[in-house]
């Protein structure tokens, strides 16, 4: 494939050999838990697995902790020689979890969380961040590098499926990162799951990093989605594949142990972020209204052009079937497209990155009512400027983009069945 082609030329991929836990291992129910004091007005609660090794600080992501399965994880990569720290940074601040929790942390106190998190011994701190916890882990360690004299003592840090995007992802934009992806000069160890949106940009995220200075390593979780490792709707395949997890992290913390951590002359404070709310409705699209070529093939080998549609109103969905909000608002598609002659409107969808018979399989047990056109190698996404999925646009009979959406949408709702007949009927005279 292309894209593994173009990351090998500037980043290690690690082949790690299978490394399944023990089964007749029992594992901690209760860790060892204590509040740490990292200031004067504030305590973070900590959940400690082992004693040895290296202390590994585990910030989870934006959607906290399901106990039972971290505890799981963490105890096990504990018996591999690692003191592992999980700070419970939702519960200690009271806040709700959520795609927006983490905006609302100040990156003061987890800078002091992690110089209180530095051994006093010769031992050196790692971090395991998670989603939105990579980009909080990556500011507060920029503030904390510049303000502390103790930067011999961090390691590097290992980011699992990291969401380093600066806003919410908008159709029709560019993928844009936060700045702290320019500012980070660290040992970098990224685990990304195959079946994600990250995915397909994983390279371009290796190339900021690794201009900025980064020393940069990857491994790619194939058959494996987002989260796989703690989510609770995980298949039976993802389950197999979290209990090697604990294994490929402590080989990441080994490598980048061995990795020289340069410390900048200066540093660049980088701010915090701000997420936008998911609109409701379809929303005006912000780029350049000429939709590009697309020519495919469906499931069953039949060949579409969009520019035979010329006249139609094309509704065009992007999504895979691993993202649950794509599969939910599959049947509201199909229910769309019945509330309107194919004269006039039509629905498509691409799947990306999957190939034919595992397309074919998927939708013998979710049927749709549209044609599924395939885009294997995900060449569509850039073109077309999609970062995330699901995403849907509206194309006007004159073959411009003119409505957009990101998120599942029920789109026979009658608001949205309102604006799209409005489109039908402006270019039917």
């Amino acid at each position: 494939m292309l894209f593994r082609a173009a990351l090998i030329s500037f980043s290690l991929i690690v082949n790690i050999q299978p490394g399944f836990a023990d089964p007749g291992l029992a594992y901690n129910t209760d860790a060892n838990v204590f509040d740490l004091s990292i200031n004067e007005s504030t305590e973070i609660t900590i959940s400690r697995f082992g004693n040895n090794g290296d202390r590994i600080l585990w910030i989870p992501s934006e959607f906290g902790i399901r106990r039972e399965n971290h505890y799981h994880l963490l105890d096990s990569l504990a018996r591999l020689g690692h003191e592992v720290w999980l700070a419970e940074i939702h519960e200690s601040y009271f806040i709700p979890s959520g795609r927006k929790s983490y905006t609302e942390i100040p990156l003061g106190d987890i800078s002091d969380l992690i110089e209180k998190s530095l051994p006093e011994d010769g031992r050196k701190l790692f971090i395991v961040s998670t989603g939105r916890g990579a980009a909080l882990a990556l500011m507060a360690l920029n503030q904390w590098r510049a303000n502390s004299s103790n930067s011999q003592k961090f390691g590097g840090i290992v980011m699992l499926h990291p969401n380093l995007q600066a806003s919410t992802p908008r159709p029709g934009t560019d993928l844009h990162y936060l700045p702290i992806v320019d500012s980070t000069q660290l040992p970098v160890f990224i685990i990304q799951p195959e079946k994600s949106e990250k995915y397909w940009f994983l390279d371009k995220l290796v190339t900021r990093l690794s201009d900025s200075g980064s020393q940069v390593y990857t491994q790619i979780i194939e058959q494996a989605s987002d989260g796989y490792h703690v989510r609770p709707d995980t298949s039976t395949s993802e389950k197999k594949l979290a209990e090697k997890l604990p294994l490929q992290i402590s080989r990441a913390v080994n490598l980048l142990a061995k990795t020289e951590v340069a410390v900048p002359d200066t540093f660049t404070p980088v701010g915090t972020w701000q997420l936008t709310a998911i609109a409701e409705s379809l929303q005006p699209y912000p780029g350049q209204p000429g939709a590009p070529a697309l020519e495919l093939y469906d499931t069953e080998g039949k060949k579409y052009k969009l520019k035979d549609f010329l006249g139609k109103v094309v509704v065009l969905n992007f999504w895979t079937t691993w993202c649950p909000p794509c599969v939910d608002e599959i049947p509201s598609l199909g229910r769309l497209q019945k509330l309107f002659s194919k004269k006039d409107l039509l629905v498509l969808s691409v799947d990306i990155g999957e190939d034919e018979d595992e397309v074919a399989k998927f939708l013998k047990e979710v049927p749709a009512d549209f044609p599924v056109l395939l885009d294997p190698e995900a060449g569509t996404l850039g073109r077309w400027k999609v970062t995330a999925f699901p995403t849907t646009l509206v194309i006007n009979r004159r073959g411009d983009i003119e409505l957009a959406y990101y998120g599942g949408l029920e789109w026979d709702n009658p608001a949205v069945v309102k604006q799209l007949q409005t489109m039908v009927q402006a270019g039917s005279h």
